[in-house]
């Protein structure tokens, strides 16, 4: 069974978040409330995800990787997301899961998974 994060008994789209390690492994794969804030999802499933500034898209530790490839399964770029990631001299394929939500079926992967 896949864990699920959203509310019991809403109509609300869910859509599948798949989480890999660098090797390619799945780690998990976890059931989500369409548009839900990337970041709040995985902390409440228990997923490690750096955050030393508490999620508000400064610090840059929750960087993540979209697989998903066709750019519409998270929310498009914040110019706050842009600053960070150039800020921080993160990879420009990396997102930051405290400012993205989760439109559609996609996988991800983290450095430190």
């Amino acid at each position: 069974m896949i864990p699920t994060f959203g509310q019991a008994g809403t109509q609300s789209e869910k859509v599948t978040l798949e989480l890999r390690r660098k090797s390619g492994e799945i780690l998990k794969t976890l059931l989500l409330r369409k548009g839900v804030n990337l970041w709040v999802a995985l902390r409440r499933f228990g997923i490690p995800v750096g955050a030393s500034c508490s999620g508000v898209g400064v610090c840059g530790k929750c960087a993540v990787r979209n697989l998903g490839g066709q750019g519409i399964e998270l929310t498009p770029r914040t110019e706050l997301e842009e600053q960070t990631l150039s800020r921080q001299g993160l990879a420009s394929d990396l997102r930051l899961a405290c400012l993205c939500r989760v439109n559609a079926d996609t996988a991800i992967q983290a450095d430190y998974w």
